[in-house]
């Protein structure tokens, strides 16, 4: 595991709350989180539907803004650019250009986040062969199916080599096979000393992988730690 002195990831009194409906009905999402995840930390953020992990998630990302509260990334805050930089996120629902093949789609990722054209070039092929999608490469995007579309949203994320993957329920709607691809990559990630935080509701999968886990319940902290240990 990667030593630093600054958590990769740390949350502190965290709240949100939504107004929905008609008659403006809040509906608190978070309430006082505080978190904190270990730089080259493998670490699953557990819960069951609509306890508040993609909200925590598109905080941390900036795709929304706390209420109230504080969630830091490699010791900046999450509105810093320089923090973003070191981010890659994968949302549960990735939604792609459909017309476009993983090829034309990972170029147009590249030169939105700045890389040279030259290091695109190159960089593409590996990325596919890492995420087993270089018999498709010349494929459109909606041919796809679940399973083929997360490879190509991993692939994305690993294009800038952040040191931070943000991963929304990465084995969701996944069959067998692609479970153990996403499993097999999550730990080889982490050999590697990036720090990986996912979200999901499914025990196993974060027993399979994780250093340690949170498990959140209606926008609270209900334990963290080790998962042998809390189990």
């Amino acid at each position: 595991m990667m030593s630093s002195d600054q958590p990769a990831i740390k949350i502190t009194g965290l709240q949100k709350t939504f107004h929905t409906g008609l008659r403006r009905k809040k509906t608190h999402a978070l309430r006082g989180l505080d978190l904190e995840v270990a730089a080259g930390e493998i670490f699953g953020f557990l819960g069951p539907n609509g306890a508040g992990k993609t909200t925590a998630i598109k905080i941390l990302v900036g795709l929304l803004r706390a209420d109230a509260g504080q969630a830091h990334v490699f010791g900046r805050s999450v509105k810093d650019e320089k923090a973003r930089r070191r981010i890659a996120y994968l949302p549960e629902l990735p939604d792609f250009y459909d017309y476009l093949n993983p090829v034309e789609f990972l170029h147009h990722c590249g030169r939105l986040s700045g890389i040279e054209k030259e290091k695109i070039r190159k960089r593409v092929p590996d990325l596919l062969g890492q995420v087993g999608l270089d018999p498709d490469e010349r494929r459109p995007l909606r041919k796809f199916s679940k399973g083929m579309l997360q490879r190509v949203g991993i692939a994305q994320a690993m294009l800038t080599d952040p040191d931070l993957y943000i991963l929304d329920e990465p084995m969701g709607g996944l069959d067998p096979i692609g479970r153990r691809w996403m499993k097999n990559l999550i730990r080889q990630l982490g050999q590697r000393g990036k720090t990986i935080f996912f979200s999901s509701h499914v025990l196993a999968e974060a027993e399979a992988v994780c250093d340690r886990v949170a498990f959140l319940q209606a926008g609270r902290m209900v334990a963290q730690g080790g998962l042998s240990d809390l189990i």
